[in-house]
């Protein structure tokens, strides 16, 4: 947990990450739409997969369904010729179709808003259902995969365990305050991709070193040896 001692640093980190992000940030497809079956789709491929690989098949997957309708009514092979270059194109389709068919079967071909309902889909965990939840209908959720677990354990000293651990749902709360800006997360994933590396982190250039207990230790140690 980010003790109370540490909200105000929270706050700054937030500030920082969000300024960071507007001059330094990634720009991908998914990032300047706000619709909802995009986003899922997007955050669905993302998954195991790097965001330069999805770039390449984002654009002509969602031209070729844009709607859950046209998704659904698809063949599986059709859809998996489309993901071959992600790999496991044969199960991502099958997902990817039991998803569409069940948001025109119960939902009436729209995405639903509701986290738990979101859930409720196959293929999506909980980040998932926090991404859509957060960036396409504006609900303040935070938003916690391997990247964000990276970035808080290094500057907080916290020993969350992953994705799954309910304290590091509760820091990223924490850190992204009232609204949960998605440029924050958006911010700690691009960081975590460019700049807080988990061999080599290039300290020198974060916008988060005058803030990190990682880089603060790391001096004291140096210091110790001198």
């Amino acid at each position: 947990m980010i003790s109370e001692v540490d909200i105000q640093r929270a706050i700054a980190v937030r500030r920082k990450v969000i300024r960071w992000f507007e001059h330094h940030g990634k720009r991908h497809p998914w990032r300047d739409t706000d619709n909802p079956f995009h986003i899922l789709i997007a955050e669905m491929l993302l998954r195991r997969t790097t965001a330069t690989a999805v770039g390449r098949v984002y654009p002509i997957l969602i031209k070729r369904f844009p709607t859950p309708r046209d998704l659904a009514t698809a063949h599986e092979f059709e859809i998996a010729q489309q993901l071959e270059t992600l790999g496991l194109q044969r199960v991502r389709a099958a997902q990817m179709k039991t998803t569409a068919l069940r948001l025109v079967n119960e939902h009436g071909g729209e995405v639903p808003s509701d986290l738990d309902t979101l859930q409720d889909l196959p293929g999506v965990g909980r980040y998932i259902a926090a991404a859509v939840s957060n960036l396409a209908f504006g609900c303040a959720e935070p938003m916690v995969d391997g990247n964000i677990v990276h970035i808080l354990n290094r500057i907080f000293t916290l020993s969350l365990k992953g994705s799954n651990d309910i304290l590091a749902w509760e820091a990223a709360r924490t850190v992204g305050g009232k609204k949960q800006d998605i440029r924050l997360y958006w911010g700690m994933i691009d960081l975590v991709q460019t700049v807080c590396l988990r061999r080599q982190p290039r300290c020198e250039t974060c916008p988060l070193n005058g803030f990190c207990d990682y880089l603060s230790d790391s001096l004291r140690g140096s210091d110790s040896h001198i």
